[in-house]
C-alpha cells in the first residue's frame, strides 16, 4: 500500500508540473500534426495503400514522440538536484521509477488520443479497437524501458544521444509486433483476424510483464548511482 501510494504521489506531482507548465504536451501534439501533415504530403495513400503505409507512419511518429516525452522524464530533477531528495524519502527508488513511468504512459497516451484522430482526417486510416488495444499494449512496455534508460541516461553529459541509442534496439519487437497488428487491424482484421486468436496481443502483454519486472527490478541500481 505505501508502494502504491508513493508512486501516485510522483505520478500526481509530475502531471500536475505539466499541466501546470505546459511545456511538453503542446510540443508533443504540434510534432505528431506536423509529422502527419508532411506524411500527407510525402505520401499518396488511397484506400488500398493506407492500411499498408499507416501503420508504418503510425509507429514512427510514436517512436520518436515516446523519445521526446522519455527524455524530459528525469532531466528536470536531476538538473534542479530534487532525485537526490526523493530517493531520501521512505519511497524508495522503485516507487520513484513506477511514479516516473505511470506518469510518462499517461502523457504517452495523451500523445496517442491527438496522434490516432490526426491519422483519421489526415491520412484517412481506419482506427479500430484493435488498433487502440495494440498502441495501448505496446505502450506500457515502451514506457518502462523509455523511463528506465531516461533515468540512466540523465546522469551523463550526453543524455540526448544516449536515451535513443539505449532505448530503439529495445522498442523493436514492439515496433515488430504491433506493427503487424495494427496493419491486421487496418485491414479489416479484428482481435479475431490471427490464429490463435489474440496472438498479437498476447505477445505484446507478455513484453509488458516481462520488461516491467526487469525494470523494476533494475530501477533502485540505476537510481541509487
Amino acid at each position: 500500500m505505501r508502494f502504491a501510494a508513493a508512486a501516485m504521489a510522483v505520478a500526481g506531482k509530475d502531471l500536475r508540473c505539466e499541466l501546470r507548465g505546459k511545456e511538453l504536451l503542446p510540443a508533443l501534439a504540434q510534432f505528431v500534426v506536423l509529422s502527419l501533415v508532411i506524411a500527407s504530403f510525402a505520401f499518396d495513400l488511397d484506400s488500398s495503400s493506407g492500411p499498408r503505409l499507416s501503420p508504418g507512419i503510425l509507429w514512427l511518429v510514436l517512436v520518436f514522440a515516446g523519445l521526446l516525452a522519455f527524455g524530459r522524464t528525469f532531466a528536470a530533477e536531476r538538473d534542479t538536484g530534487s532525485l537526490e531528495a526523493m530517493l531520501l524519502t521512505p519511497a524508495g527508488p522503485s516507487a520513484v521509477f513506477a511514479g516516473k513511468a505511470l506518469a510518462a504512459t499517461v502523457l504517452l497516451v495523451a500523445c496517442e488520443a491527438v496522434l490516432l484522430p490526426a491519422m483519421a482526417v489526415f491520412l484517412a486510416s481506419p482506427i479500430s479497437p484493435a488498433v487502440v488495444a495494440t498502441v495501448l499494449l505496446a505502450t506500457v512496455g515502451m514506457a518502462s524501458l523509455g523511463c528506465l534508460f531516461a533515468a540512466l541516461a540523465a546522469q551523463t553529459r550526453a543524455r540526448e544521444l544516449l536515451l535513443p541509442v539505449l532505448t530503439l534496439p529495445l522498442w523493436i519487437p514492439f515496433v515488430v509486433v504491433g506493427g503487424r497488428a495494427v496493419q491486421v487491424a487496418m485491414s479489416g482484421g479484428g482481435f479475431g483476424a490471427w490464429s490463435p486468436v489474440g496472438q498479437p496481443y498476447a505477445v505484446l502483454l507478455d513484453f509488458d510483464i516481462l520488461f516491467l519486472v526487469v525494470t523494476s527490478l533494475a530501477a533502485r541500481f540505476v537510481l541509487d548511482d
